[in-house]
């Protein structure tokens, strides 16, 4: 009983954490200059911006068949004006610290290795969780004295980013994901603050899915916003979404308390459906509670 209580919120949160990474790896995908420059700012400062860049197949050779998701998350292949060697970036996207998984990915470091052996192959691990862990950022084998294999990864946590430092930044990575760095502020404040960057650097249309994504890496809550919108009585296109969820879920409870009354005056079903818009599987839920009072009563 107790693990079939367990695994709809397990469902529900794999469902969220591949929702977060898509939207992650579609952000890196749109803004390819900035990822560069946020993940490896040392490359942009001694390089300059790329001249070009292209998107690898992400397919790699699976080692594990009875294993999902061998795929890398992204790959991008930048070229400069002031290197001859091709920069090839594996970037791995880890919702969770206790998910990062570095044999996985030397798996798929080794495989572009063999793929484009003259570029220079950096993987990078990009972890948005909102509490900072000791990552291994290494894989080490070794036995009679020799080495037989060392793997390392550059880890980026953003939970490590200053908050304060990318006030101001022209960067849509950095300010989508400014709700999981540090910093004394709130979450909330946090993530406004990086949304209301985002504003001068990406159109409307994305603007409104990059908000969503902030949202969802600060994990903010209605109680949060509703705090947040007293204290600087901000209007915007994102709060005025965050308030139509929460008008949605005041008009569903109502709906639900309307159906619970007409159930205890015995109101048939197809009526309680077309009145109030609820399904006829949230009736079957209010149905038993409501014969119960019933039966109570008399």
């Amino acid at each position: 009983m107790e693990m079939s209580k367990l695994k709809p919120v397990q469902d529900l949160q794999r469902e969220r954490l591949t929702n977060l990474d898509q939207g992650i790896k579609q952000l890196l995908k749109d803004h390819p200059v900035d990822t560069l420059e946020f993940l490896l700012p040392d490359a942009s400062k001694a390089w300059g911006k790329p001249l070009s860049w292209e998107f690898l197949n992400t397919t790699t050779r699976k080692h594990d068949l009875a294993r999902k998701g061998y795929v890398m998350d992204l790959n991008v292949r930048y070229t400069f004006a002031k290197r001859s060697v091709v920069l090839v970036v594996l970037i791995e996207h880890w919702a969770t610290a206790q998910s990062v998984n570095l044999h996985r990915t030397a798996h798929y470091y080794l495989d572009l290795l063999e793929r484009f052996p003259k570029d220079e192959v950096v993987p990078v691990a990009l972890v948005t969780d909102l509490k900072p862990a000791r990552i291994a950022n290494k894989v080490h084998s070794e036995s009679r004295g020799r080495v037989w294999l060392h793997f390392e990864t550059l880890v980026r946590e953003v939970s490590r980013e200053e908050y304060s430092a990318w006030a101001g930044a022209r960067n849509a990575i950095a300010q989508a994901l400014r709700g999981a760095m540090a910093g004394p502020q709130s979450r909330a404040e946090k993530v406004f603050r990086g949304a209301e960057a985002l504003k001068g650097i990406v159109s409307p249309e994305e603007y409104r899915n990059l908000f969503t994504l902030a949202a969802e890496v600060g994990k903010l809550t209605l109680k949060e916003v509703e705090a947040y919108m007293k204290k600087t009585q901000l209007r915007s296109e994102a709060l005025e979404w965050l308030e139509s969820q929460a008008q949605a879920r005041g008009e569903q409870a109502k709906a639900i308390a309307t159906a619970r009354n007409l159930l205890e005056h015995g109101v048939s079903w197809d009526i309680i459906t077309s009145s109030t818009g609820l399904k006829s599987t949230e009736l079957k839920k209010l149905a038993k509670p409501a014969s119960a009072r019933k039966l109570a009563k008399k």
